[in-house]
């Protein structure tokens, strides 16, 4: 899979870290004046920044957040990175964006306090890290010399400890558009996929038994979830509809009419309602390629309607009010109904 189909620049990043962390025995530690690029990282571990030749500033806070996770991996090799990490190191959408540490292992350790680090101008605060004890490691996949839950068994855990449904509803959403290469011109390949990709989470879930906590609330969101949404706009959209008890709605509606074909990001089939988020990437970065986005946008309406479509457009600010957006399209069900 390509890394901009992903999400983040982990594995390259954890590829080029791998190579420039240094570990050297404490009696050595004098040595290291003669690589006046290397950082100490904690311990024993040091990284040459001299070998981050393809890593840029902007980049720094996630170069840190991979050495961290190597110093762990050399001086707790029980540890295996979970959750949010896990995805993060995966190359997949996490939440945020760049995590905190969270590992887990089966045997008992102390809290670990990680020092402060400074490279160049910028200091990287101090962290502690609060390995959780479990009784079964989750699914491991060594990755690049770490244990890191494995990508099913990850997205399960950020379902199920997520505070925030919404959100953890939308980042699988993104992330099951990721890893299904969905493709609305190969919309059954796609389909496919999205199944085997559910099947592998059910999976993941049913091995964790009933009492597992956050359950209910990681089904939920395995059941809803769907690979067609190509934004979070889209996801969210979604996510207002099924968490109001709409049924019946399926995402990247193919249509054809006078030699052309439309995908609607979300349609009532049999009602001919359909939903179209607006988001601002979609229309360019220029005002001519804004203006002839918008121009597309209006004939494309035009003929969606002369088909019979009733087309809701939505926007972020509508989801600052969901109730109000699921109010109006229960209307526009009702009036086809009716």
């Amino acid at each position: 899979m390509k890394q901009e189909d992903r999400g983040n620049d982990a594995p390259f990043i954890l590829n080029a870290v791998e190579r420039a962390i240094i570990r050297v025995p404490r009696s050595s530690h004098h040595g290291l004046t003669k690589i006046p690029t290397a950082v100490k990282i904690a311990g024993k571990t040091y990284l040459d920044l001299s070998l981050l030749s393809d890593i840029n500033m902007s980049q720094l806070p996630e170069v840190v957040l991979a050495a961290r996770l190597y110093h762990l991996a050399y001086t707790h090799r029980t540890l295996v990175a979970t959750g949010q990490c896990a995805l993060w190191a995966h190359g997949y959408g996490s939440d945020p964006a760049l995590p905190p540490i969270t590992v887990a292992t089966s045997s008992t350790i102390r809290p670990i306090v990680l020092p402060a680090i400074a490279i160049g101008t910028h200091t990287f605060a101090p962290m502690k890290v609060g390995p959780r004890h479990v009784c079964h490691l989750p699914a491991i996949s060594d990755t690049r010399g770490l244990l890191i839950e494995n990508l099913e068994s990850a997205q399960i855990t950020a379902a199920r400890t997520s505070s925030n449904r919404r959100a953890a509803f939308t980042q699988m959403c993104m992330n099951a558009h990721a890893y299904t290469h969905f493709d609305n011109f190969h919309m059954k390949a796609s389909r496919n996929n999205e199944e085997s990709w559910k099947f592998f989470l059910e999976r993941e879930l049913k091995q964790l038994g009933n009492r597992a906590k956050g359950r209910s609330q990681a089904q939920w969101i395995i059941t809803h979830a769907d690979a067609g949404c190509a934004s979070p706009g889209e996801a969210r959209v979604l996510y207002e509809l099924c968490a109001a008890g709409l049924t019946g709605m399926r995402t990247q509606v193919e249509v054809h009419m006078r030699g052309r074909r439309y995908f609607i990001d979300c349609a009532f089939t049999v009602e001919k309602v359909g939903i179209e988020f607006d988001g601002r990437a979609k229309y360019g970065d220029d005002a001519r390629s804004i203006h002839a986005s918008l121009s597309r946008e209006r004939e494309r309406q035009r003929h969606l309607e002369a088909e019979g479509w009733h087309i809701i457009r939505v926007g972020w600010h509508d989801l600052d009010h969901p109730d109000e957006l699921v109010a109006q399209v229960r209307a526009a069900l009702a009036a086809r109904v009716g």
